[in-house]
């Protein structure tokens, strides 16, 4: 019975070890919040929203996880750029964590003629779909405009299907780990073996959970990132303003020629130490040269 069991241990050690071990086939993954297959043929719901699509005998019934990201280039006044960031921000946390996320969000240059901001938030689809949907009417209340937008799409399917499947594979080699320590009459060696290989093998599974969980938020989840900068005001240009913007940096460039020639001051004086005496010595050779060459012409 206990070589049984330490063959048996070896075995298992053996196979979770490699990597190349090969995985059971991947199968659909079970229905759930994120993108999936809708019953309908000819019919993908995605994050939310449907694409009319001729599925091939291959596809049909797999799922498809898709991630989606939105990018906003937004132009604004001055004057209200702050306030409809501050709106944005409000609208994301009123909604609650479950639906909306600020990942991050900055202002800058409040006090100037030109703020900027920057507002990175994920949220549900439908979320996002609503508020890019009132986008357009809100900024053109507040004087504003999308200056550029851009929608990127993500194909996560191999990695989650591959992932799950690699997962099931774990799990099974786990129970099997367990099962062999349930066993009676191995030695104290085999059993500390196992039990370390049980570690190994539960650790590589809390990480690939996490992993899987990862991908599927992005797929159950979509992006936004939204820039505000702020729109060049009319009243504020004349025919004086080439003028002013060359005075104000008159300053500027100034002290970066006086920079420019310092650099190229201190880079130059290491040089003298070694050209200096070069010189002097060329110099003195060039004079004992010449003096030399009239003495002979006179003893000639």
């Amino acid at each position: 019975m206990r070589l049984v069991l330490v063959c048996a241990a070896a075995a298992l050690v053996l196979s979770a070890c490699g990597n190349d071990v090969p995985a059971p086939p991947p199968a659909a993954p079970p229905p759930g919040d994120h993108a999936r297959m809708a019953s309908a043929p000819e019919t993908l719901t995605v994050s939310g929203a449907r694409v009319r699509e001729t599925p091939s005998p291959e596809a049909e019934g797999q799922a498809l996880y898709l991630a989606y990201a939105y990018s906003y280039d937004l132009r604004l006044p001055a004057s209200s750029l702050a306030q409809i960031h501050a709106n944005h921000v409000n609208l994301c946390e009123q909604a609650g964590p479950a639906v909306c996320r600020v990942l991050s969000a900055q202002v800058s240059g409040q006090d100037g003629s030109s703020p900027y901001a920057v507002l990175d938030l994920r949220a549900r689809p439908d979320w996002i779909a609503r508020f890019r949907e009132d986008l357009p009417g809100e900024l053109g209340e507040a004087g504003g405009s999308i200056q550029s937008e851009e929608a990127r799409m993500e194909d996560l399917t191999t990695q989650i299907v591959d992932g799950e499947a690699r997962l099931r594979a774990r799990i099974a080699l786990r129970d099997r780990l367990q099962t062999l320590l349930e066993t009676g009459g191995a030695s104290v060696e085999d059993l500390v073996a196992v039990e370390r290989e049980l570690a190994n093998v539960q650790a590589d599974l809390e990480s690939r959970e996490s992993l899987l969980a990862a991908l599927r938020e992005r797929v159950e989840t979509s992006r936004l990132t939204l820039q505000y900068r702020a729109a060049p005001s009319v009243t504020a240009q004349s025919n004086f303003t080439p003028i002013t913007q060359a005075l104000e940096g008159f300053a500027y460039d100034f002290s970066q020629a006086v920079a420019a020639m310092i650099r190229f001051v201190a880079g130059f004086l290491p040089w003298l130490v070694v050209i200096v005496p070069a010189l002097l010595l060329i110099r003195l050779w060039i004079r004992g040269f010449f003096r030399r060459r009239r003495a002979r012409r006179e003893a000639a």
